[in-house]
């Protein structure tokens, strides 16, 4: 080995552990809420009100996120990153870290979107990895009256990753659904119908049936070619 070859390996191998150390402190920061607003506009500041306003008893919850904040316990508190950082594998790490990377350059250029009631996310994969990951009961209880969960493709593979089958809550489960989920090709996911940063609907468990739910399952029903082609104005 050249004594230049030697030198571009040495500062490869010191590029990586920088890189390494890098990504290690910024994912530390990342499980501080008061991290996450430090840099970031309007939009994350107000959620963070939210969620401490709401944490406080100084007022309801006002969206969904708050309302996470509210049902934590207190020896596991909840924070902005457990909905953002996927659910913890390699990939979905690097993700989190290239999306953070993104924000900040879009911060330093100005060019940060001022929108406070969202309704898209720039990685949705992120953060329906984590509803699935936090609310994997949820979608494992099976029966009809729970078909709009136990129906959508995360379902199924957290039945397949080995997630026990839940009976029904009110009645118990019949051979057919105690025997599995069924795999149904469609688009939809846990953001067509929840949004976690979009107030009103407190009383609809934060939910649009108007403008997201029915339409989310109109076309689940298209795609799969099951139920009803049609829901609103029926």
């Amino acid at each position: 080995m050249t004594k230049r070859s030697g030198a571009i390996g040495a500062t490869i191998v010191i590029l990586l552990a920088m890189g390494l150390g890098v990504a290690g402190y910024a994912s530390h920061l990342e499980e501080d809420d008061r991290f996450c607003i430090a840099c970031h506009t309007a939009p994350e500041v107000a959620y963070y009100e939210r969620a401490q306003q709401a944490k406080a008893g100084s007022q309801p919850p006002l969206d969904l996120s708050s309302r996470h904040y509210t049902e934590a316990k207190a020896e596991a508190p909840f924070r902005c990153i457990d909905c953002h950082r996927g659910n913890h594998t390699l990939v979905d790490r690097a993700t989190t870290l290239v999306l953070g990377l993104r924000d900040a350059l879009v911060w330093a250029g100005g060019r940060a979107d001022p929108t406070l009631e969202k309704n898209t996310a720039y990685a949705p994969g992120l953060l329906n990895a984590a509803c699935s990951r936090c609310h994997r009961d949820t979608l494992l209880v099976t029966g009809f009256e729970n078909h709009f969960h136990n129906d959508l493709p995360e379902a199924y593979r957290a039945w397949q990753a080995g997630g026990r089958l839940l009976p029904p809550r009110q009645r118990a489960a019949t051979g057919e659904e105690a025997r599995g989920l069924r795999f149904y090709a469609t688009t939809v996911t846990c953001l067509s119908c929840h949004r976690a940063h979009v107030r009103g609907e407190e009383t609809q468990f934060y939910l649009q049936q108007e403008t997201l739910v029915l339409p989310a399952c109109e076309r689940c029903h298209q795609e799969t070619g099951r139920g009803p082609q049609r829901l609103r104005g029926s």
